[in-house]
């Protein structure tokens, strides 16, 4: 089931329009049920409500203004549509999904028309077409898609009518950006190069739209095409340099700042949900300076704490160790106290300016519920034995060695480094004052239970 519902999610469409967001509330009531949950793609939120024994339950989408949604139960699927404010019920047995699915409610019209009505794409064999003549087939596509549309004299359905407009446009638009490459393939004409006509044809496309920005087909084609039309950008194929130069296309091109937020937040988010947070600070320097809204920040933010393991309150990374005398030691052996950790090297001068201060403080905390451990990245294993032997260090020194897994989990690019874990070996700072600095001692002392 998870993986059949991750699978769909390319197929996500939401969308937005001008009414003020409000709650949508979705009722669910399944005869003979088969499956003990609904589950809705919205906006790319996947969530799960569970029926209970009867076979229903209740779903409230909060502040929406309008949105696509695809509904799964066990494999059976279907699209429906709502706006904010609605109240619609749907209802089904699941032995007989497709004759017996019903959906009651203001926008009863629009679901229908998304159950009857599919936009078929062209044959990949178009492609081999010449550019003006391929354009032209898939403007008559569009055409014919709006004249289906209006044909089905949809009442009575709020935004929609406008809504499906703007999806049926992008959706026939998205294959211009493929051109190149599927007439190249086609026409068997690897040198193909696009002229001015195609990059203006695209352009036609490229405008800020506030009532289409939350639409997945106005926003895929907008993002792509603004790779597309950045020519000195267009040839980069790594993602991380790729997304930053998207978004500071469509930052430098668009007006409107709702527009900008909503497509930078979603490149942004998206690689950060996918790829992680390592080598991200140029994106998130443009991201910062363009997204300001405080739901989109904290979406945001969920998907960067998904990769950010060294924060505060989060278990700490674990380390494979060695003493001078061979054995092994990780986070785990410290349990039970408060540890202090101090990230050095040999040949590291600011390192060993704070041994004395570190010895200061381990003699003022010698009967404290509190260890402290040096952790060396040296490159050399001898020269970290060496000087433990030469009896200057204090604490617990253990021997890590350089680029470890520790070292990359907390983004350690320079030592020292500190870092303070809690008696759980938890994170308390990850970025720890130094033994040198006034407010340590006072941060030690304050620690619940320490003496």
């Amino acid at each position: 089931m998870k993986n059949f519902i991750l699978g769909a999610l390319v197929a996500l469409i939401a969308a937005g329009c001008a009414s003020a967001p409000a709650d949508a509330v979705l009722t669910f009531d399944v005869t003979s049920p088969t499956a003990k949950e609904i589950v809705l793609i919205c906006n790319t939120d996947i969530r799960t409500f569970p029926l209970d024994e009867s076979g229903h339950c209740e779903a409230v989408l909060e502040d929406v203004d309008a949105i696509y949604a695809r509904m799964f139960y066990g494999r059976n699927e279907r699209t429906i549509y709502v706006e904010g404010g609605d109240h619609a019920s749907i209802s089904f047995d699941a032995g007989d999904f497709e004759g017996t699915f019903r959906f009651d409610g203001a926008k009863a019209s629009a679901v229908e028309y998304l159950r009857n009505v599919v936009l078929t794409p062209l044959p990949d064999e178009t492609y081999a077409l010449p550019f003006n003549e391929y354009a032209s087939k898939l403007k008559a596509k569009e055409n014919d898609a709006v004249k289906l549309l209006k044909a089905n004299s949809i009442k009575g359905a709020g935004n929609f009518p406008d809504m499906e407009e703007g999806r049926i446009r992008y959706s026939y638009a998205t294959p211009l950006l493929m051109y190149p490459v599927g007439h190249m393939l086609m026409s068997q004409n690897p040198e193909y190069q696009p002229d001015g006509e195609y990059y203006d044809y695209i352009r036609q496309y490229f405008t800020d739209d506030q009532d289409l920005v939350n639409l997945s087909e106005y926003r895929n084609f907008i993002i792509e095409a603004a790779h597309v039309l950045d020519a000195d950008n267009r040839n980069l194929k790594e993602i991380n340099p790729k997304t930053v130069a998207q978004m500071r296309y469509i930052a430098d091109n668009f007006k409107n700042p709702v527009v900008i937020e909503k497509l930078l937040h979603y490149l942004a988010s998206s690689y950060v949900d996918t790829f992680g947070i390592d080598g991200i600070e140029e994106m998130e320097s443009v991201y910062r300076t363009y997204v300001k809204d405080e739901s989109l920040l904290a979406d945001y933010a969920v998907k960067y704490d998904k990769w950010n393991i060294s924060k505060p309150g989060k278990p700490s990374p674990d380390f494979d160790a060695v003493d001078i005398d061979g054995k092994k030691w990780s986070v785990a052996d410290f349990r039970g106290k408060y540890v202090y950790i101090d990230m050095w090297a040999t040949w590291c001068g600011p390192c060993k300016k704070e041994l004395p201060y570190l010895k200061a403080l381990e003699e003022k905390f010698r009967d404290a519920q509190i260890v402290f451990v040096g952790l060396s990245t040296d490159g050399v294993k001898e020269n970290w034995e060496n000087m433990v032997r030469s009896g200057a260090m204090c604490g617990t020194q253990l021997y890590l060695g350089p680029r470890s897994s520790f070292q990359r989990a907390y983004n350690i690019d320079g030592i020292p480094r500190f870092i303070l874990l809690d008696k759980e070996g938890k994170i308390i700072s990850n970025d720890m004052s130094r033994p040198s600095a006034d407010e340590t001692v006072s941060v030690l002392e304050s620690l619940e239970g320490i003496r």
